[in-house]
């Protein structure tokens, strides 16, 4: 799955049994002239990390490939996500192929991020 595909985020939140809304803020279009149209969705994934006892921000900007992971003042971002997989009960691991990095998100609230 990609991240654009149409229902990617709310599986991912049904996986992760997140609460998911659309983010305040979207992703600005550029018309012909250069103003900023209406914009692309960006989503909201909620869910507490059991480990730190905190809530976990997971933002999902579908139109750029891009997944962040936000707890506490720490902050996870990768960026020309290439794919996402899905193992149930366990994990969500976000993949960029070039360069080579994985961002995974566990049902528990853990956060890694290989590159």
């Amino acid at each position: 799955m990609r991240l654009s595909d149409a229902g990617a985020p709310q599986a991912i939140a049904r996986l992760l049994a997140a609460e998911l809304t659309e983010a305040p803020f979207r992703v600005p279009d550029q018309d012909a002239n250069g103003d900023s149209a209406e914009g692309a969705p960006v989503y909201e994934l909620r869910l507490r990390s059991r480990e730190h006892e905190r809530e976990i921000l997971l933002l999902i900007w579908p139109s750029l490939d891009r997944a962040d992971v936000r707890l506490g003042k720490s902050t996870w971002t990768l960026k020309a996500v290439d794919a996402v997989e899905m193992y149930p009960g366990v994990e969500v691991l976000f993949r960029r192929d070039e360069p080579a990095a994985i961002l995974f998100v566990s049902v528990d609230g853990r956060v890694a991020l290989v590159a």
